[in-house]
């Protein structure tokens, strides 16, 4: 199957490293993912969305009509962007009403979206592919105790993602295995991390990331790993604010999980870019070392 990435806004603009990161895995696994120079936006699923749906439906179906006018599937790099350019397939496919006045928008530059592209998630991908990750594994990351977050959008709505279970997920704890570290159970494992309220109300967006640290925590966890910008980001971010208003010390590295996967390939920190995370992943590298 041909991808070409979809790496959404987030990535290219703050956190170029994860792009590296991916890239360098899916090329370690033999696979040739191509590019998209002209997509947009996908739009945003939290917000666009709800402001004006039949815009938020546009801009998606002319994104997705860029992967189909070249042959090629989307490998998104973002849990988010995945969902709306599922969501918007999805729509498009159960109402032909509503898919033809898209069309009726896109030919005014030029496009009309047929429905021929498939959109995965990378994990996904990277799932469906475990038995090549576990044969590329130079330096399993022994001993190392990971919680997985999948996020909201990664399993959610359910019926439009048709991946992992959204109440017991699976997948993204079995690649944390396949590279050797021990995954780890937390209670709170699906609630979400609370990035999407931030800009409305900060102090629950910092309640809800306590939370899921302190569950984390109660687990012995020693990292987390993340398959969303959005919650790399909150992870990242926001655990000195808690720590300073709730006089708590969380300092859990976070990582994308391709980053772990390169690890255990056998590439260093400096290949993927981690002397750019903001908590300092030292004392992971030595645990694993």
């Amino acid at each position: 199957m041909t991808y070409k990435y979809f790496l959404g806004c987030v990535i290219p603009g703050r956190l170029p490293y994860l792009e590296a990161s991916a890239r360098k895995t899916f090329e370690k696994l033999g696979m040739k993912v191509g590019d998209q120079a002209n997509y947009s936006c996908c739009p945003d699923p939290t917000g666009a969305g709800q402001l004006d749906h039949l815009t938020w439906l546009a801009l998606g179906a002319r994104n997705l009509c860029l992967f189909e006018e070249s042959n090629s599937n989307i490998l998104s790099l973002c849990s988010g962007c995945t969902e709306t350019l599922k969501a918007v397939k999805y729509s498009l496919e159960k109402d032909n009403k509503l898919k033809e006045e898209i069309n009726s928008k896109l030919n005014s530059i030029g496009k009309k979206y047929k429905g021929n592209v498939e959109v995965k998630h990378f994990a996904q991908v990277l799932y469906e592919n475990i038995d090549s990750i576990k044969k590329k594994v130079k330096k399993p990351l022994k001993d190392l105790k990971v919680a997985s977050h999948p996020g909201c959008h990664y399993l959610r709505p359910s019926e439009i993602m048709q991946w992992d279970d959204p109440l017991v997920p699976k997948t993204l704890d079995e690649l944390i295995e396949a590279i050797g570290a021990d995954p780890v159970d937390y209670s709170l494992k699906i609630d979400c991390c609370g990035n999407p309220v931030e800009k409305s109300n900060k102090d629950i967006s910092l309640l809800m990331l306590e939370n899921k640290l302190k569950s984390m925590k109660d687990a012995g966890t020693d990292c987390i790993a993340c398959v969303c910008p959005a919650c790399y980001q909150q992870f990242e971010f926001n655990q000195k604010e808690v720590n300073k208003n709730s006089n708590t010390n969380y300092n859990f590295p976070v990582f994308y999980i391709t980053e772990l996967i390169a690890l255990a390939f056998g590439m260093n920190a400096e290949e993927i870019g981690l002397k750019y995370h903001r908590v300092k992943t030292d004392e992971i590298l030595q645990k694993i070392s």
